[in-house]
């Protein structure tokens, strides 16, 4: 399955679709900084599933948006 990439916030998001032997799609997600070689965090608990693979790509984009705006104010809140 193709791997989509997006960037927010100085991070890269990258999710790819996987279809399980139900045919249903989730997704798995990797966030990394854009300047790290290695990823901070593959989600690997059980997620959502849906009836298409554009659904689970938006929502691995949605899921992976969300955790960097919460990383970045748990820093923030740190200074």
């Amino acid at each position: 399955m193709q791997t989509h990439v997006f960037e927010h916030r100085g991070y890269e998001i990258a999710v790819q679709p996987e279809q399980n032997a139900y045919g249903a799609w989730q997704a798995k997600v990797s966030v990394r900084h854009a300047d790290s070689p290695e990823a901070e965090f593959r989600l690997e608990t059980i997620q959502p599933e849906w009836l298409t693979q554009e659904e689970a790509v938006r929502d691995g984009i949605e899921w992976g948006t969300r955790f960097v705006d919460r990383k970045l104010e748990e820093s923030h809140d740190l200074m």
